[in-house]
């Protein structure tokens, strides 16, 4: 009989704390969980169902999310969080834990870490921070998850799920599936025709053309939406009624002028929508084409097809960033992957012209089932 050595000993009671410590880690109950995603629309979007896991794991637990002021509207639509507080960026680390620690939290979640909110929630006494590993404020997390998301290799949305299984000691998830969600109320749609009532009217059929993305990735030609509307428009995609509406953000209003430039047909216009006005107007839409941007997501969050235009960088890629859930396309020009964009000193600078009018129509082209 071989008798063990005191360091294989050593090694079996390290991995029995180990695995009792991670037992207890999942054990515990929380009742008052912060999440924190404080960039722009489609992050958001993307976190949204780590609230519903929450809910699932927490029977009964209050959800509170901390974002920026403009998206609180959209956060409030989902069924998951109970309480938005609005992040003002000009207010310190200091100023925002004293905010935080009236609230009493069990454990917060940062989904998409900084300096300043990771110093917040350790000064607001927080017990559970969990955040990301690697970076130099990762030391004020006591729960620290290791992930690379800039190669791309999982969905941002998978991303943030693992985040919270792996920070709560819970195991990686496998069964339910939680895809972004946006509820949005009768009277919300009510209002959003009303405002819209002199342009459209969303209860009979149309299509989304989202041309902008507020610089968030390369965007496909404006001549090449131009082409792609007039084919719609003169082809009667789907019915006599279909309407071709373009949906235009905040500072994109000079790309009407610029696109009809190029239009040989006219398309009903849209701008200046709340994102909860924007988030109604989408859930009536028969399919989206879009840039890879915040509008985008909201559609899928609303239960509209999208096709999504991607371009070939890594960090941008549709792996990480693309429509999430069933029933949606992407398309991305056929060259190879880069890092980043090098500008005109780029041999395939013009990848996004290489995206065809014929091949997004084609992924138009299939009738659509929708729920009205």
């Amino acid at each position: 009989m071989t008798t063990p050595s005191p360091n294989a000993l050593g090694e079996g009671r390290v991995r029995l704390k180990l695995k009792y410590f991670f037992n207890k880690l999942s054990d515990r109950t929380y009742k008052n969980i912060l999440l924190v995603r404080t960039d722009r629309i489609g992050d958001v979007v993307l976190s949204l169902p780590a609230a519903a896991l929450l809910k699932d794991l927490y029977p009964g637990c209050r959800i509170t999310f901390l974002a920026r002021e403009y998206t609180a509207p959209l956060i409030a639509l989902s069924r998951s969080v109970d309480e938005v507080i609005n992040d003002d960026p000009a207010l310190s680390a200091r100023g925002l834990a004293k905010i935080l620690k009236a609230h009493a939290f069990d454990a917060a979640i940062l989904l998409h870490p900084t300096g300043r909110l990771a110093w917040a929630l350790r000064l607001a006494g927080i017990p559970v921070r969990i955040g990301t590993a690697y970076r130099w404020y990762s030391l004020l997390f006591n729960r620290r998850v290791k992930q690379h998301r800039k190669f791309s290799l999982k969905h941002e949305l998978e991303h943030n799920l693992d985040l919270v299984r792996t920070g709560l000691g819970l195991p990686s998830g496998e069964g339910k599936e939680y895809l972004p969600e946006i509820s949005i109320p009768p009277e919300l749609k009510e209002r959003a025709a009303r405002k819209l009532s002199g342009t459209i009217d969303i209860n009979r059929p149309f299509m989304a053309i989202h041309p902008g993305s507020g610089g968030s990735a390369r965007d496909w030609p404006l001549q090449k939406f131009a082409e792609l509307i007039d084919k719609i428009k003169i082809s009667n995609l789907k019915s006599q009624n279909s309407n071709i509406v373009v949906t235009l953000g905040p500072g994109e209003e000079h790309l009407k002028e610029k696109l009809q430039t190029h239009l040989k047909t006219q398309p009903a216009w849209v701008s200046g929508l709340s994102l909860p006005q924007l988030a109604a107007f989408l859930s009536q839409a028969e399919s989206m084409v879009s840039n890879s941007t915040g509008p985008l997501h909201i559609a899928t969050a609303v239960k509209t097809r999208v096709i999504g235009l991607y371009c070939p960088m890594i960090p941008c890629h549709p792996k990480r960033w693309g429509p999430y859930g069933p029933g949606h396309s992407t398309l991305i020009p056929p060259v190879g992957l880069c890092r980043k964009c090098t500008g005109r000193k780029c041999p395939q600078y013009d990848c996004m012209e290489k995206i065809t009018v014929d091949e997004v129509y084609s992924k138009i082209n299939p009738v659509i089932d929708r729920k009205r």
